[in-house]
């Protein structure tokens, strides 16, 4: 396991706009970090790198507990079955329950193996990756046209989500995906 400083949010995911207020109890840094190291051993993860803003432990084996640090964000990247993964989590107010909230989402993922769904889990994971260069798809609408700041980029997104989102009545699912790959690279640069 190796530990990355400062933070490296992988580009393909998205910031929580506002933390939620941690709700795991009483979890330790030390804890949380374990637990996520552990569920990753057992899912057959090799290669880990924990990227968080966390000091280190001067033996380099873990962080310091009751650390409180400005971006609570956790990305940990691994190797499964040949393939590059990352996960993120920045959800919670608390860095350790970003840390914990990960390692229930990769037991839950192991979950799904052991109980019959590894096709399933063989295609989840691929939400994980890096999106490759261009999408290739042919973009004939600039929605965000002159938005130059992150508040009103948001804002139009939502308006064109409540439009476009495929689970609507009268959503179109092309135009939505058409406009989130604007959005995802529109807020890259802006970030």
């Amino acid at each position: 396991m190796q530990f990355e400083y400062p933070l490296q949010w992988p580009a393909q995911q998205p910031r929580t706009s506002r933390e939620n207020k941690a709700r795991f109890g009483n979890v330790s840094i030390y804890r949380a970090s374990d637990e996520l190291f552990n569920e990753l051993r057992l899912l057959g993860a090799t290669d880990l790198v924990i990227s968080s803003n966390l000091q280190q432990k001067v033996r380099g084996d873990g962080f310091y507990s009751g650390q409180r640090v400005e971006d609570n964000g956790i990305a940990i990247y691994f190797n499964l079955k040949g393939d590059n993964k990352v996960m993120a989590c920045d959800k919670w107010d608390r860095v350790e329950h970003n840390l914990w909230a990960l390692a229930l989402s990769i037991k839950a993922i192991r979950g799904l193996e052991r109980w019959g769904g590894s096709e399933f889990l063989d295609g989840l994971f691929t939400g994980f990756k890096a999106l490759p260069a261009g999408s290739g798809m042919p973009q004939t609408i600039n929605y965000f046209e002159g938005i130059d700041n992150l508040d009103d980029l948001k804002a139009k997104y939502r308006e064109y989500a409540r439009l476009y989102h495929p689970d609507r009545p009268d959503g179109d699912i092309e135009k939505f995906k058409e406009m989130k790959v604007q959005y995802e690279s529109l807020l890259n640069n802006l970030s």
